[in-house]
């Protein structure tokens, strides 16, 4: 390992990953960018993993194996980067691959922080997604005055600013050691945004690419919207409430309360539904359009309502999701059956407003459709009121 080389730990810690290493293995050690240190942390793995990570280590000196009990993410990460000896580092994820020629396009070592696009692999499409702040180079003062007050959130509910992934971050060692201290070890959700947004408000220079070289699994495991104790989204919201460099920033109150509600809205939305005054007086025939995880928590609340006489759930991609639990109708129902009130489940403010407009072509009155304003919800209190 070069001084000026890579050092590739990885994000997800190797845990019961024998599906998907070799082809992840293989993608790193094969990379046309060579001055490479590959440590594979096996964080307590009880399937072939530790096996698959020596059988690369016998043929490939460069890599390191961290053969430990499970700790969890945040641990094993941080295990990672304190052994690395390179001016870089970056994460891969056990179950991800990468193009080979990723890191000889990306590396530059002229910032401290290099971030780039990563591509979605679903399971019949990809979907390629990149930081929504102009390309090019950014100095301390641009950082602050351009990036610091949309990088956790844009314009759009929700959306980042700055893709929170570490997989598709180079970033220098010494900027991570001066972070990774204040980062919980109790925060189990949202671990990649506590470590890159603090780092960025320590970064005296960022990279920003639109390259698209990182392939990130979506398998439909990792895709279940599981329920995450409530105690989990608190800490994860006081550690970056607490970040000392944003202390008395409005703009990163602002941010950090659109995003605690996105978690919850994913992790815990029966807790944030009730707060949602848009839903306060709805009676009648209703129908909930998408048939993603908010939408489906958001039927299993209201079918108690005893208000409503009929609820159903629309889904333009309805013939594929009808094997998921719940029925699932043609949105062109709502022409011939139409409802008292069209309630838009997506929490993407510029599909919502898609489908809006889609609605009302359809011959649907404005008054009939919802639109819930999750910029209006107060994560904080809502926190608060609970614990």
């Amino acid at each position: 390992l070069l001084s000026r080389g890579l050092g590739d730990v990885y994000k997800r810690q190797i845990y019961n990953a024998e599906e998907y290493l070799n082809k992840c293995l293989a993608s790193i050690v094969n990379q046309t960018y060579r001055e490479l240190e590959i440590i594979l942390v096996n964080d307590g793995s009880t399937d072939e993993s530790l096996a698959i990570c020596e059988k690369y280590k016998q043929v490939d000196d460069r890599v390191v194996i961290i053969n430990k009990h499970n700790e969890g993410l945040v641990r094993a990460r941080k295990d990672g980067i304190r052994m690395a000896k390179g001016e870089y580092i970056t994460f891969v994820d056990a179950d991800d691959w990468i193009d080979i020629t990723t890191y000889e396009k990306i590396y530059t070592g002229k910032a401290d922080i290099i971030s780039y696009g990563l591509t979605e692999e679903y399971e019949n499409y990809s979907k390629n997604k990149t930081d929504k702040i102009e390309p090019g180079l950014y100095d301390k003062k641009r950082i602050h005055d351009q990036i610091i007050p949309c990088m956790l959130s844009s314009t759009t509910f929700f959306e980042f600013g700055m893709l929170p992934n570490l997989v598709c971050k180079l970033i220098k060692k010494s900027l991570l050691l001066e972070t990774i201290d204040d980062v919980s070890d109790n925060v189990t959700i949202g671990e990649d945004v506590d470590f890159f947004f603090r780092t960025i408000y320590k970064a005296e220079s960022m990279l920003i690419k639109t390259d698209t070289l990182y392939h990130y699994r979506q398998h439909k495991k990792s895709m279940m919207k599981a329920k995450l104790p409530v105690e989990k989204i608190k800490a994860l919201y006081l550690d970056l409430y607490n970040i000392k460099e944003a202390a008395g920033l409005t703009e990163w109150v602002s941010q950090l309360n659109q995003y605690i509600t996105f978690v919850m809205l994913l992790k815990r939305p029966e807790i944030v539904i009730p707060y949602i005054t848009e839903l306060s007086d709805i009676h009648g025939k209703v129908v909930i359009y998408g048939a993603g995880g908010f939408g489906k928590s958001l039927y299993d609340i209201l079918i108690e309502n005893k208000n409503i006489t009929k609820l159903s759930i629309v889904d333009r991609q309805w013939q594929n999701m009808n094997n998921v639990g719940y029925h699932i109708e043609n949105p062109e129902t709502v022409r011939v059956d139409i409802p008292d009130k069209i309630i838009i489940a997506i929490l993407n403010e510029n599909v919502c407003g898609q489908v809006g407009k889609y609605l009302i072509e359809m011959g649907i009155e404005s008054k009939t459709i919802i639109s819930i304003n999750f910029r209006g919800i107060n994560a904080e209190s809502m926190i608060k009121k609970i614990y």
